[in-house]
Formats: C-alpha cells, structure tokens, sequence
C-alpha cells in the first residue's frame, strides 16, 4: 500500500504446464497498470470479466500477476481504512510509519520490518483502519529584502570649466547605471522555485518535493527518475505530473517511450 491510497497487487501462483488457461479471482473489479507474465518474464494473453481473470498458460510452470487499485481503500477525517474479500492467504504491506488503530479481526501474523506494518490476512473479509505520519513541510527559505538604491546627492554645481562639468556628469551616469545594474542584479537572485510556492499555496508537500527535485536537476527530469526518488508508482507519479501540468507548473513532454517532466519557465 502506498501513502496516496493506491495498492500494488502481486500474486504468484505455480500452475500445471499441460492446462490451457488458469482462472482466479482479483481483488478488484477495477485495476489498472496490468502485468501478467511467466517464469522467464515472458508476457501471457488474459482475459478480465468482473472479478475473474481467465490467463492463457499452456506451457508455463508459473504465473506473476501485477496490477494497481485504488478502490480498497478510503479516507476519511485523516483516518484511511482498508476493505477487501480476500479470496485467499496474503500479505499486506502497509506504508511506511502506518499505525494501524482498528482491526476487525485479528490476523494470522503482525510483524513491523523496516517501519513498514506487515499483517498476514487468512481468506475472509478485513477492514483495517490505519493513520499516516504527517510529513513535515520543508521550510522554503525566506528571501532576502532587496535593498533600494539611495539616490546619490547631486553636489552644488559651481562654476567650473565646461570640461569639468561634462566629466561630473559623466561620472553620476556611470554610478547611476551600476546602482540600477546591482539593483536588478538582486532581483533576479531570488530563485524561480521560490516564486512557484509563493504563486501556488495551494500545493501539497508532496507536489512541492517533487518540484524541488526537478529544480535541483536542472529544471527538467524523466518520470522513472521521480519514480525512483520518491519511491512511488508510476500511476501515482502520473496523477501528480498530470496535477502539476494543469495548474501550468511543468510541461509534460513524449520522447521516446518516455515521459519528462519540464518545469515552466
């Protein structure tokens, strides 16, 4: 299971290599990011009807399914709780600093292993209610005033060759354009990322991470890199590139088979 709510479905099962085909049951009847693949990662032909799924395994030996679902779990005033039939023995990984407040039942096992809650479920009906940690925003930094130019005073003129007073002139102009240069010099000091957060309130932490990560890379980075980083599905990085192009913070770009994630100018 995953902060945002989505789980990560894997089932392994050995199956006879003389059978045609193999039907089992999903946890739910909506799923999406599909993988169904044998021993060697070869990719096998399935069928979806409801909850059943018919899978085409005629000379493999074993079968990996891989699917996402959003529609087990719900929040409610900051309290998430997990629903599900399950059809058979499974494990459930909860996300990392998960506390689990409520169980209906009490199940075959309870382990924690690395932060992560590990609950191992017998075939029944389970609703678990757990609480998340609230990670903690990272402070942006509050940008330095930029000081404003104090005019120079313009000394008395006195009478003076006309030589003079063109050399007089010549040097306030000089200092006149370094002051403005160091002015908007200070002015374009204050980091773009900064203006984002201040345009954009409205942002999770989790959105302003992400736009951390992809300005410190220079402005631009692959899906898969932010995948990576943040250790999250690709639905889930997906949804939140797709939130921050609509609100015109990052371009999403096709090149290749690969998304990359751009930040607007």
């Amino acid at each position: 299971m995953y902060r945002d709510g989505l789980i990560h479905v894997v089932q392994t099962l050995t199956v006879n290599e003389t059978f045609p085909d193999i039907t089992l049951k999903l946890m739910a009847s909506k799923i999406e990011n599909v993988i169904v693949v044998d021993e060697n990662e070869a990719i096998l032909d399935y069928e979806i009807e409801d909850l059943s799924m018919t899978v085409l395994t005629l000379g493999a030996e074993k079968v990996i399914v891989e699917y996402d679902t959003i529609t087990l779990t719900q929040m409610e005033a900051g309290v998430w709780t997990l629903t599900l039939d399950a059809p058979y023995n499974l494990t459930a990984y909860f996300p990392e600093g998960a506390t689990i407040i409520y169980l209906d039942k009490v199940p075959a096992s309870i382990s924690v292993e690395e932060n992560r809650t590990i609950l191992q479920l017998f075939p029944e009906r389970w609703e678990i209610s757990y609480l998340l940690p609230i990670k903690p925003l990272t402070p942006t930094p509050t940008p330095t005033p930029t000081p404003t130019p104090t005019p120079t005073p313009t000394p008395t003129p006195t009478p003076t060759p006309t030589s003079m007073l063109r050399l007089e002139h010549l040097i306030l102009i000089v200092i006149a354009a370094v002051l403005i240069g160091v002015f908007f010099l200070k002015r374009r000091k204050k980091p773009e990322i900064e203006d984002i957060f201040e345009r954009h309130l409205e942002l999770s932490s989790d959105e302003r991470e992400v736009i951390r990560f992809i300005y410190q890379k220079g402005g631009k980075v692959w899906e898969g890199e932010v995948r990576e980083r943040f250790d999250l599905p690709k639905t889930s990085v997906w949804r939140l590139a797709r939130r921050l192009e609509d609100k015109g913070i990052v371009v999403i770009k096709k090149v290749g088979l690969q998304n990359q994630l751009e930040l607007k100018t």
